[in-house]
């Protein structure tokens, strides 16, 4: 056998070439290789291992043909080796038992079988495994296969890796001269490994990862295979995320059994240092690095502590996941590792600097790492790992990051903020009252202790020490002049211990021999251990640190107590060690009240940005804050209930998704309880519910409606608790009539949801709320009509055959209603109109002849006037008679128009659909065979029927039209003869010189108007009037609330009027002037009116003092640029109009235009923009205005096509580019397009012909005159039209804007167009 070397190739191909007098003659044919098989075989059995010397060509040929070879056949071959390589290592385990009788021949003869069988073996799995691999990715299975797959040709891993165990086990170096396995030999096993490695199946097989790094460690405890597995491991994480979790939990088993602790940091370096080189940019390999560095500190996290003080010098390196691969280490490490309560100093030292690392890594550049470092401090809360003297500094610097500009960081810094106050460490409730409470009474106590026993105050040593500190210094610094001249003093000191020499040091200060003092310090043993601690952290001279020491051993709260102890201060009562005991214990205290104190105030800080992000686009930080605000309450914050009322305003918005995060989330707060009981359960819930409606401003009911509406409708606020409030409501609780009062308006709530809850119990609500409790209670009472007309709330269903609830005018429950309201009129009683309104609602609701009831109600009142007027002058009435009268008046009116136009109409329509039923049914009833003619016949006269039905609609909607026309509030009728009354109210507020009675006529009259066209032509002229001449701010704000309506509803008669509503935008009350802006707001988006030259008086309230209006018309001016072209089309005339306003400054021009542009986010909108603002040059000549132009057009944002523009409008401005002021915006334009974007359009050259125009205005030629500037590309006809069009309106727009400029006489104005009603 001497004759030959195999030698392990690095391709497969290169043993078809000689090579030291081997190579492979013979490829076996597909089908000659099942005969072959079975004579290997055979030799197999008689030979042993030694067979693959002849028919090593046989398996060769296996890895030769590839997937061109039946796979049952290369999983024969596969086991015939599998049995060759079993039968080599029991021969190799007989040859080592005797060592003596091994020669050169046979070594080199098992050598090449070794070499040959293991290569071809290897070979020959991975080809099957590689093979198996790939059929599955083919067939999609490899996701949905959760175990290995079991397939006929699958190898048996485990066995396969036993027995390379087995092989490299033994001294097979012996085999070898010198006795050194050859690498390539490795090799052949490792990459079994790996190969196995690679197949995503493996995580889920615990027990070949386990062989695989049995081997892997035999290779590097036995062979030196450390450094090549640390590349090759680095190498396979960063292709595959699978081996993060292989890889460490291999690593973890190499450390423990195999003790390759010296693996921790090759591995760390490998996988860090590659991401140095700026030629890798691979973010998947850097991604998977961090994640197995981040696996391996939690698995092994007392080995990675040394490695953090290697790794942190990336921290300064570019890639921030490099830098976050890092932090995860440290945050493990000291999760893991330094948490523990005995912690020694140096350990306590590495604790701090990692926390000092991840508190300035909060303010990192890259958005991912301050996120994960906040993340970080949070789990650190969790696991208590935080020092509580560190906890506030960290919370204050995660508070500013609630806003910052990353919606990552923002939610990350939420998220902690919520973890901070669910895990902290002083109480369940968080009342900053209740602290301050305690710590006040806890320093009161020390107080009195320290005056007890005559304990000098801190204050009065720091006192002390002021006086003596200059002198103290220069006497430190003389010493430290001297000192190379003094000679070493004998440390004769040095055999007292620290306490003593501090004491002495005191005593020298205070006798004032400070040099004494400071020579003694320098030479004792007390300086080496805190002088060194004072240099290290602090960066100052050596006399202030000497200053520092010895302020410290002066001014020292432990000496107080301790001189205490031992009876230095002499009291008028003997200390005792119970009463040093009981001082130390209220420091203490006053220390934990301290800091909690200082907690709760930067978490009301936080609370202030939360309610912030609310109301964010990023849901993501509206999740966040509903949960801190939810984990707030529950530990009974201070000021939460501002979040929470901000969390209850979001129902408002359209969104379904916020709409059902607040709903989950006052589940939480209010519907959640401990209690096993189900009536304890129910109660609790109830009492919670009702505190909620107590807590809640009246301005957020409807907010709070939606709430409880939707717990109904998804079954959370579920029978047992509604059982229980018609139980508080019934008062068969012991419960006051205030929380009785609260159930039915929560009641009233939930009917929204289902109706089912009040229309099964009118007569309980009808007999209890019009009974007693009722006849004494307003409030109560208006909350039970409220409650009742629910009942029929729902409109009436045109297409139902069932008519809708209604209750017979005769029924007690009216009668009973009718006799309170009457008898409480004329009575000074509080909330009469909320049960006035409450019950006018209801009865229009649930009666079957509500106007019967109200003519019942006005005439009752009437004769109860007439009485009342009989005993006294008319103007010695209650002015709230007057006032109810207004009301009544102005809710019936409203009421019967509701009724008229509404219910009555959907009635009349329900009952002609019935009827038309009915008949049509009777119809298909008859059986007639009609002929051709007949059947013609009947066509005709269907149609004819069609015309009839629509004819009695239209007569039907003019009956009504005509009843609310002329009879309503025009006729005869009682609301019709009472309206002189209020228009006598209104007209006579010198006679009538109350604010509510003019502000309850001013709201009848406009109710009245609602009705008829007749009655509102005839009052339109008195209604302005009263709102330009009125003194009571609030009669105006009712009046511009009221307008919105009347306009909706008369459009051609309150339109020519608007002028007037729109100069209430410069009144001097700012009610006044939030409430027209909500009006004009809101008919501008309804287009209701026209906004033209008017906006811009609307405009420049972006810019008013007030916030809240400020904030209003942002939020208007964002929503209109959302409506297609409305703001574009009037942004030139806008600015036209603001340059022209006087009491708009130059500075909010600019700031209005900022904020307008930034609205407009169509591409060739701002094209356009660029044509009609360059047009505006020429219009005017005040410098100013030409400033402010070419501000607006650094607004712009370029392409090639506006810059185009631009320059072919050079014309228009080029006289104007000497303005230092106008040419820095044209710098500034250039400078902004030079700026090159990715995947845009070049500007550099159209910025260099605009340049070069400019340019050319300054220079000169030989006569000392201004060059021209090249001409400029003709501009198409088609641009000319456009500039002439929008220079035109210009003009129209200052036209119309002189009307805005008329005096204060109110006349009747010009009528435009009618309009149709919509």
């Amino acid at each position: 056998m001497a004759y030959f070397t195999f030698q392990i190739p690095t391709k497969k191909e290169e043993l078809l070439t000689e090579v030291n007098h081997f190579c492979v003659k013979n490829i076996v044919q597909q089908r000659n290789f099942l005969e072959s098989l079975k004579a290997a075989k055979e030799s197999l059995r008689e030979e042993g291992a030694e067979f693959i010397i002849d028919n090593f060509d046989l398996f060769y040929s296996v890895i030769h043909h590839g997937k061109s070879l039946p796979m049952d056949l290369a999983f024969k071959a596969y086991q015939d080796l599998h049995k060759g390589v079993s039968e080599l290592d029991k021969a190799i385990g007989f040859l080592l038992e005797d060592k003596s009788n091994i020669n050169g021949e046979l070594l080199l003869k098992y050598q090449n079988i070794m070499k040959m069988l293991i290569y071809i073996y290897t070979e020959t799995a991975l080809f099957i495994e590689n093979t198996n691999l790939t059929n599955l990715k083919n067939e999609n299975l490899l996701k949905k296969r959760k175990v290995a797959d079991q397939s006929l040709f699958n190898i048996d891993k485990n066995k396969m890796l036993l027995v390379l165990n087995d092989l490299i086990q033994r001294e097979i170096g012996l085999f070898w001269e010198p006795p050194i396995v050859e690498q390539n030999f490795l090799s052949l096993i490792a990459e079994v490994c790996y190969g196995f490695l690679a197949n995503p199946c493996v995580k889920n097989d615990k027990s070949v990862r386990e062989n695989i790094f049995n081997i892997i460690g035999t290779l590097i405890k036995s062979y030196n295979y450390g450094t090549v597995f640390t590349i090759r491991a680095i190498q396979m994480i960063k292709t595959e995320e699978h081996l993060v979790l292989c890889f460490n939990d291999g690593v973890k088993q190499l450390v423990e059994k195999f003790n390759c602790k010296g693996l921790i940091h090759s591995l760390v370096k490998e996988c860090t240092e590659w991401q140095t080189d700026e030629k890798f940019h691979d973010s998947h390999g850097s991604r998977y690095c961090a994640q197995f560095l981040t696996a391996m500190a939690v698995q092994i996290p007392s080995l990675m502590l040394p490695e953090v003080l290697y790794i942190n010098k990336y921290l300064d390196h570019d890639s921030y996941t490099l830098r976050n691969a890092v932090i995860n280490v440290i945050a493990e490490v000291i999760i893991n590792v330094l948490t523990k309560h005995t912690l020694t100093e140096e350990e306590t030292e590495f604790r701090n600097d990692f926390l000092t690392i991840l508190m300035d890594h909060i303010d990192d550049i890259s958005a991912h790492v301050r996120s994960k470092v906040i993340q970080h401090w949070s789990r650190l809360q969790k696991e208590n790992a935080i020092p509580r003297k560190l906890v506030n500094d960290v919370i204050e610097k995660i508070i500013n990051h609630l806003e910052d500009k990353s919606a990552l960081v923002r939610k990350s810094a939420a998220n902690a903020i919520t973890t901070f106050v669910a895990t902290n460490i002083y109480s369940s409730d968080l009342s900053l009252e209740k602290m301050q409470a305690g710590l006040d009474e806890h320093v009161k106590m020390l107080e009195a202790m320290k005056t007890q026993f005559r304990i000098p105050h801190l204050d009065d040593l720091e006192a002390e020490w002021d006086s003596m500190a200059l002198d103290l210094k220069k006497a430190i610094e003389e010493e430290l002049k001297n000192e190379d001249e003094e000679s070493d003093e004998e440390e004769e000191e040095n055999e007292k211990n620290n306490q003593e020499i501090a004491e002495i040091i005191r005593k020298h200060l205070n006798e004032k021999k400070y040099k004494e003092a400071f020579n003694l310090a320098r030479s004792s043993g007390i300086v080496n251990e805190e002088f060194e601690k004072f240099r290290k952290e602090n960066k100052a001279d050596e006399a202030d640190l000497y200053m520092l020491l010895m302020k410290t051993l002066f001014v020292n709260p432990l000496k107080l107590l301790e001189d205490l102890k031992q009876g230095v201060y002499s009291g008028t009562v003997q200390a005792t060690e119970e009463d040093v005991k009981k001082l130390e214990s209220l420091q203490e205290t006053i220390d934990y009240f301290t800091n909690a104190i200082a907690f709760l105030k930067l978490l009301d800080d936080a609370l202030k940005i939360m309610v912030e992000l609310l109301e964010t686009t990023f849901i993501s930080d509206m999740h966040e804050a509903v949960e801190f605000f939810t984990t707030a309450f529950q530990f009974n914050m201070a000021n939460v209930d501002i979040g929470i009322m901000a969390m209850l305003k979001m129902m408002k918005r359209n969104e379904q998704d916020r709409k059902d995060v607040i709903v989950q989330a006052f589940k939480t707060i209010y519907l959640e309880t401990d209690g096993n009981d189900m009536r304890e359960h129910c109660s609790t819930v109830v009492q919670r519910l009702i505190r909620f409606l107590k807590d809640t401003p009246s301005k957020n009911f409807d907010d709070l409606e939606l709430i409880i509406k939707e717990w109904v409708k998804k079954g959370i606020l579920d029978n047992s608790i509604i059982d229980m409030l018609w139980q508080y409501f019934t008062q068969k609780c012991s419960i006051s009539d205030e929380e009785s009062h609260a159930s039915v308006e929560i009641l009233r709530m939930a009917s929204l949801g289902r109706a089912t809850i009040i229309t099964k119990n009118i007569k309980l609500v009808a007999n209890i709320g019009f009974g007693e409790r009722g006849s004494k209670n307003m409030a109560f009472l208006g909350s039970c009509c409220e409650l009742l007309a629910v009942a029929g709330r729902n409109r009436i269903d045109i297409n139902s055959k069932d008519p809708p609830l209604k209750i017979n005018i005769k029924d007690e429950i009216f009668k009973n209603l009718l006799d309170i309201l009457v008898q409480n009129f004329f009575q000074p009683v509080e909330f009469y109109y909320k049960a006035l309104s409450g019950a006018i609602s209801f009865v229009y609701r649930v009666c079957g002849k509500p106007d019967k009831f109200c003519d019942d109600l006005i005439g009752a009142v009437l004769v109860g006037l007439k009485k009342l007027k009989e005993k006294s002058t008319p103007f010695q009435v209650p002015r709230y008679v007057y006032i109810r009268l207004c009301q009544l008046l102005g809710l019936v009116a409203v009421k019967q128009l509701d009724y008229l136009d509404d219910t009555v109409y959907r009635e009349l329509k329900r009952r002609k659909q019935v009827k038309d039923d009915k008949n049509e049914t009777s119809k298909k009833n008859k059986s007639v065979n009609a002929s051709a003619s007949t059947a013609c016949n009947n066509t005709t006269a269907v149609e004819d029927s069609e015309l009839e039905g629509a004819q009695v609609e239209d007569s039907e909607a003019e009956f009504i039209l005509s009843v609310l026309e002329k009879e309503t509030v025009c006729g005869t009728g009682v609301l019709g003869k009472l309206g002189h009354f209020i228009r006598g109210v209104c007209q006579r507020p010198d006679v009538y010189q109350d604010a509510m009675l003019q502000g309850a006529a001013v709201i009848a009259l406009i109710r009245y108007m609602l009705v008829s066209s007749q009655f509102c032509q005839n009052n339109v002229q008195l209604l302005f009037t009263i709102l330009e001449r009125t003194t009571y701010i609030d009669v105006k704000e009712s009046i511009l609330i009221h307008l919105s309506d009347l306009l909706t509803r008369f459009p051609n008669i309150i339109e020519p009027w608007t002028p007037h509503i729109y100069r209430r935008l410069k009144d001097p009350s700012i009610n006044i002037r939030k409430a027209t802006f909500f009006t004009l707001s809101g008919l501008i988006l309804r287009d209701m009116i026209r906004a033209n030259s008017y906006i811009s008086q609307m405009v420049g309230c972006l810019v008013d003092e007030d916030t809240e209006l400020s904030s209003m018309c942002r939020t208007f001016f964002v929503t209109l640029a959302q409506k297609e072209n409305n703001l574009y089309t009037m942004l030139p005339d806008i600015f036209s109009h603001l340059v022209n306003l006087k009491e708009i400054k130059d500075e909010d021009v600019k700031e209005i235009m900022k904020f307008l542009f930034n609205q407009i986010s169509k591409t060739k909108q701002m094209e356009n923009l660029v044509d009609r603002f360059c047009a505006k040059f020429a219009i005017t000549e005040e410098a100013q205005t030409h400033r402010n132009i070419a501000f607006c057009l650094t607004l712009i944002v370029y392409n090639d096509k506006a810059l185009r523009k631009l320059i072919d409008n050079f014309s228009s401005y080029k006289h104007l580019v000497h303005d230092s002021e106008i040419y820095a915006s044209f710098k500034a334009i250039m400078q902004s397009c030079n700026k090159q974007q990715v995947g845009k359009t070049d500007l550099k050259p159209l910025v260099t012909e605009l340049e070069q125009n400019i340019s050319s205005v300054f220079e000169l030629d030989a006569d000392g005159n201004g060059m021209k500037p090249p001409q400029p590309p003709k501009s198409t006809k088609k641009t000319k039209r456009g500039r002439r069009k929008r220079k035109q309106s210009y003009d129209d727009a200052d036209e119309e804007g002189d009307f805005a400029e008329q005096d204060d006489i109110i006349s009747t104005p010009v009528r435009r167009t009618p309009r149709s009603k919509k």
